[in-house]
């Protein structure tokens, strides 16, 4: 909390801390958990992002001795889960606890890779009693002999219930709270058999102490430990951890009956960009049969949707000069931009279509050179006005969201590279397309000809 508290003002707007749990990290409860959630002012307001600030808290923290574990998470956006989210799924407890300390201590060998947490954390101090069955069967007992025994002692049973006035009491048997403390009571706790004789536990039983687990996770059905950690931009991403841990790990020789499921950002991540790609899909053929119904042709909207990879180059570009990583916004940008860029290219070939149907006896090449110059303006306007809303969000110029201006980057800068190839390229296309044109009826006047005779 002091360290907390030392943040300067611009940056701290509030912070709490729970005692006794992790709040949304892991569910459940334990005397030796504790969490601060922090609050930090809004991104413009500051000048270090929450990553800076939490490697500077870390390296403060590293220096504390008297913690077993400090994890960062930020929590921000949509809410994908951590960036690795890795579950070990199996019914073997002993295989499957190996397998998550491989998998934690392979993660933790990975350059990028931080902030390792599990969820079969251990709770307060427990008795186990492991049954030999033999001596158990031996002495005429069952499991549910030594269950119900113990659960009487320690929890205690209603053996009756008397009305004082209006009200009812039960009356519960259990064992004096001494005798409750002391592991020497319940190892002489005993236990009736079938013919009636009172067998101590210690005969039947050995007692093992230690910590318990906080929670039982199950995934299907089945046992699993969930494994969760961080990566640092720019040297790994969530794709790359987990793919790595995958490759690494051959389960079927190594590990059987064990098997991962993936989660988290990662697994987010591929559902996203799959269903984005899709996006992209419908709207490129949305577009080329909105185009079909105003050019009236099936060749010329392929020639106006030649923007559209020249501005996908454009982003690519853009977002490799700025390090920036090609995420699910940006991706979200560039759907957008397919239906921007070709606007250009639209308004130039419908200018050049209406000059050809005004002029039928020009020749293509110089409609095609007035039609260039009479929309060069236009195109050139319409492209710096959008781009000059654009590129202050993508750089933050007059305040900044980290979530949009991936996005207004992508739209930016694709209809910025996309505008200049489109007033070269489309009117040389639409040149070869009637030249094509022109071949295809040559041919077809040298077949009629050759019919007729």
């Amino acid at each position: 909390e002091e360290l907390v508290d030392d943040l300067p003002e611009e940056e701290l707007e509030s912070y709490t801390t729970r005692i006794g749990n992790q709040g949304f990290l892991t569910p459940g409860e334990s005397e030796n958990w504790a969490i601060i959630t922090v609050g930090l002012s809004p991104f413009s307001k500051r000048t270090r992002t929450a990553e800076e600030i939490i490697e500077g808290l870390r390296a403060d923290t590293d220096s504390l001795e008297v913690f077993s574990k400090i994890v960062y998470y930020i929590d921000a956006g949509p809410p994908v889960g951590r960036p690795i989210t890795l579950r070990a799924v199996g019914s073997d407890d002993s295989l499957r606890v190996q397998l998550a300390d491989s998998v934690e201590t392979f993660l933790l060998s990975l350059d990028g890779v931080k902030d390792i947490d599990r969820n079969d954390k251990l709770g307060k101090e427990q008795v186990e009693v492991n049954i030999n069955y033999d001596k158990l069967s031996r002495l005429g007992l069952t499991v549910a002999d030594v269950a119900q025994n113990l659960r009487i002692a320690y929890d205690g049973e209603v053996v009756t219930r008397v009305r004082y006035g209006d009200e009812d009491v039960d009356f519960r048997v259990i064992l004096q709270k001494r005798s409750r403390r002391r592991l020497t009571h319940l190892k002489d706790l005993p236990i009736p058999n079938a013919q009636g004789r009172l067998i101590p536990l210690k005969d039947v039983a050995s007692l093992k102490i230690g910590a318990g687990p906080t929670s039982v996770y199950h995934y299907d059905g089945e046992r699993a430990i969930r494994i969760t950690g961080d990566v640092t931009k720019g040297k790994s991403t969530p794709v790359e951890a987990t793919k790595a841990v995958e490759d690494h790990f051959n389960l079927h020789r190594d590990w059987p009956g064990m098997r991962f499921v993936i989660g988290g950002e990662a697994e987010q991540t591929q559902e996203s960009m799959a269903s984005l790609f899709r996006a992209f899909a419908v709207a490129v053929i949305g577009i080329y049969f909105l185009l079909i119904l105003l050019f009236n042709s099936l060749t010329q909207p392929i020639m106006v949707m030649m923007a559209i990879p020249f501005g996908i180059i454009g982003v690519i570009i853009a977002f490799a000069l700025h390090g920036e990583n090609l995420g699910f916004l940006s991706v979200m940008g560039i759907v957008g931009l397919t239906g921007v860029v070709v606007n250009d290219s639209l308004v130039l070939v419908n200018h050049i279509n209406k000059l050809k149907r005004q002029r039928p006896d020009e020749k293509t090449i110089i409609l095609v050179a007035q039609g260039s110059s009479d929309r060069l303006r236009a195109v050139i306007l319409t492209t710096l006005t959008t781009v000059a809303g654009l590129l202050p969000l993508a750089y933050g110029i007059g305040g900044s969201d980290p979530f949009i201006a991936p996005m207004a980057l992508a739209l930016g800068y694709g209809l910025l590279f996309a505008t200049p190839l489109t007033l070269i390229l489309v009117p040389s296309l639409y040149v070869i397309q009637d030249d094509i044109g022109r071949v295809f009826v040559w041919i077809g006047r040298i077949f009629k000809r050759r019919k007729e005779v």
